[in-house]
This record gives structure tokens, sequence and C-alpha cells, in this order.
């Protein structure tokens, strides 16, 4: 039994990243077990929904932790083999990094810096999110939470001590209910955009993306006056996402802009 591969692979712009995903899934078939990878970007998950949807051979289910994560590890399996899985069986854990951060703000960049050097990869580190003034928490793999348990570092000026948690422990990262959102702007500018979606004024919201808080497609966008196209996910830290479903030109010169708050 083997897969695809060069179907799996024709015209994919991951087509590294495929071939080494495509290793743990030969391995699932020939071993007959779930095999789980390292954590992969929210952009690969869905090249893999999109390339390994039709096959018969394998089954691929998507774990970060939790439902609205970003970064997941793929299970890998026999589809005449799959097993439904507990959280307990998934191998993954929680970190809490615990700081004042009162009156030294961080983001969630600077946390998962703070991980690399203390020799976290990046494939064992799925997604951080800020706990109000107090730190952050992610999910990692369970080696990476034993790695990094009782380790004291500094952030610029604060103390960081890193406690590893339970995932069922963690302040999970609130998901709000979807909303269509219908609006006019003088342009698709990213601004205008992310300013109508998410309910904030013009300045803030610019201020937020000059500061770094705003990604576009998954990648840190610092220019307010990007534009937008259908298709387009803008990301923006603690108040969720958008997705641009349609864009047309009014009568009068205008932008007439469907959103999908989530």
């Amino acid at each position: 039994m083997h897969l695809p591969k060069e179907k799996i692979l024709f015209n994919s712009p991951f087509r590294k990243e495929l071939e080494i995903l495509l290793d743990y899934a030969e391995k699932a078939i020939s071993n007959r077990e779930p095999i789980w990878t390292p954590f992969v970007s929210p952009q690969l998950i869905e090249e893999v929904k999109n390339k390994f949807n039709n096959l018969n051979d394998i089954t691929c289910s998507f774990e970060g932790g939790f439902p609205s994560a970003e970064r997941k590890r793929i299970c890998f399996e026999r589809s005449e083999e799959k097993i439904n899985l507990s959280y307990s069986d998934i191998p993954m854990q929680g970190i809490y990094l615990k700081g004042n951060f009162l009156f030294d703000r961080a983001q969630q960049n600077d946390f998962r810096n703070i991980l690399h050097e203390l020799d976290a990869e990046r494939d064992e580190i799925g997604d951080v999110w800020l706990i109000r003034d107090r730190g952050a928490q992610a999910i990692c793999s369970k080696e990476c939470a034993i790695l990094m348990h009782k380790k004291i570092v500094r952030l610029r000026e604060v103390e960081i001590a890193i406690e590893a948690l339970s995932i069922s422990k963690l302040e999970i990262p609130f998901k709000r209910p979807e909303k269509i959102i219908n609006t006019v702007e003088a342009s698709a500018r990213i601004d205008a955009i992310a300013s109508a979606g998410f309910g904030l004024s013009r300045s803030k919201i610019t201020t937020q993306i000059k500061q770094g808080c705003l990604r576009l497609n998954w990648e840190p966008n610092e220019q307010p006056s990007k534009w937008v196209n259908i298709g387009d996910l803008i990301h923006l830290e603690k108040k969720g996402s958008l997705k641009i479903l349609n864009i047309d030109k009014t009568k009068k010169e205008r932008w007439r802009i469907k959103l999908l708050r989530q």
C-alpha cells in the first residue's frame, strides 16, 4: 500500500514540507499505528487537507490543544484502523510563562522567542497567547514541556518562571461566535477593513498594526495601507480574525465588503 506521492506534491508551494509529512504518513501505513507529526503552520494544514482529502488509504486528524488553535499536529492513520483518540493520547502539553508585565508590555512573539532561546525547536511549539499582564501560555510537545519546566529567564527587565501544565488547566483563548459583517468603505485598505470588522477606531487599528499586533494570511503586517483581496485572513491580537468573503465596487466608487468575523 503506497500513497500517490507525485500527485500529492504536484504544483504545491509546500513541496519540501509535504515530502516530510509523507514520510510520517507512509510510516503510519507500514506500522499500522497512529503517527503524529510535529506542529505545522495553518497554511500547511490547509494544503494537507486539500491534498489528502480524497485518499482512501490514509486519514488525517488535526489537534492543536483547543478547537480554534492555528498551529496543530497531524495524526496519520490507516483508514481501516482509525481509532478515537482521547486528549490524554495526544502528545502535547501546556506551559505557563509567568511574569508581571503590567508596566512592560510584551507580545506573543516575545514569548515564542524566549522558548527558542531555551532550545525549543519551532516545530515543538503550537499556539502562544497572552494572559493579560501576567505573561503567556502555550501548547507544546510533552518533551518540550519537560525541558521548559521550572526554568527561570528574563524578558528585558521582567523575570519569567516557566511551569508545565496539563491542557485542562490552561486559560484557553475565548472563541467568539462567527458573525457576518457588511460594510462600505472608501478603500479596501487593511486598516479600514480591520477598523470596521473589529469595531475599533481607525487610529487605534493603525497603532496596533505598527506595533506588530496584526497578521495578514498568518504573516506579520505592519503596513496600514496594504490592500486586501477576497479570501484574505486578518488576525488581530486578542480580537480574533476576519475573512474577506466578497469585495464589490459601488456606483459611487466606494467598496462594499462582506466579512466573516471569527
